[in-house]
């Protein structure tokens, strides 16, 4: 099973969105934009980097979804995929399971883990890298915690995103069951959410699959100079 937040999503773009976009003396040398914690840039994700990462997240949700069976067995079986440990998972048989499904997985710490997911959690990595494959920058994202407080109770990605790309978004966000909306405090981004991480995956595919080249929109910044 995997955890719903029931809520209305509204895929129109929130009228005093402010479609901030950073400039190259914006992107600092270590940490992320926006002044979240432990963040870091995800810029110039290429195609097969982002359709990598929405097929890899769908298969570990997929597992995900067959072995939970509640809230708090799903948050120990996502944080295992978030961290390549197992150990939290208490059920001996579902450590198993994991181990035999998800090959990056280990039953002992590793010594250098990135992830299949790139260090973020399930249910936002994809959302997250598809963002930044169409131009746009992903700052903080949460996939929401069932058993202990997060900033976000459902998935949510920030993102700093001009408005041709916040409109070219929005009928895929309808289309996936996913909302904008602005974060108190963080007006100079837009949020995308969704009720489950089931939702924020199909939106991360669809725009994978529908994004047609950089050359639809206009470019921003100069990853060269960077």
């Amino acid at each position: 099973m995997i955890p719903r937040t029931e809520y209305p999503v509204s895929a129109q773009i929130p009228e005093d969105a402010e479609f901030w976009m950073p400039a190259e003396e914006d992107i600092p040398e270590e940490e992320g934009i926006g002044y979240f914690r432990g963040v870091w840039m995800i810029l110039g994700v290429a195609a097969e980097e982002a359709q990598t990462m929405v097929s890899v997240e769908a298969a570990q949700i997929a597992v995900i979804d067959d072995l939970a069976r509640s809230g708090a067995m799903f948050e120990e079986i996502a944080h295992a995929c978030d961290t390549g440990l197992v150990d939290g998972v208490g059920d001996a048989s579902i450590r198993r399971q994991l181990l035999e499904r998800i090959p990056s997985l280990s039953a002992e710490e590793p010594d250098d883990f990135y992830g299949d997911l790139g260090d973020l959690e399930v249910g936002v990595a994809a959302l997250s890298h598809a963002l930044s494959y169409i131009g746009g920058v992903p700052v903080a994202s949460c996939r929401g915690h069932v058993t202990e407080h997060r900033w976000s109770d459902n998935p949510a990605v920030y993102a700093a995103l001009d408005q041709q790309r916040a409109e070219w978004l929005a009928p895929l966000l309808r289309e996936a069951g996913c909302g904008f909306h602005i974060g108190p405090g963080r007006t100079e981004f837009l949020a995308i959410d969704a009720p489950s991480i089931m939702e924020s995956n199909a939106l991360a595919r669809l725009i994978v699959d529908r994004f047609d080249g950089v050359d639809r929109f206009d470019r921003w910044l100069d990853l060269s100079a960077l």
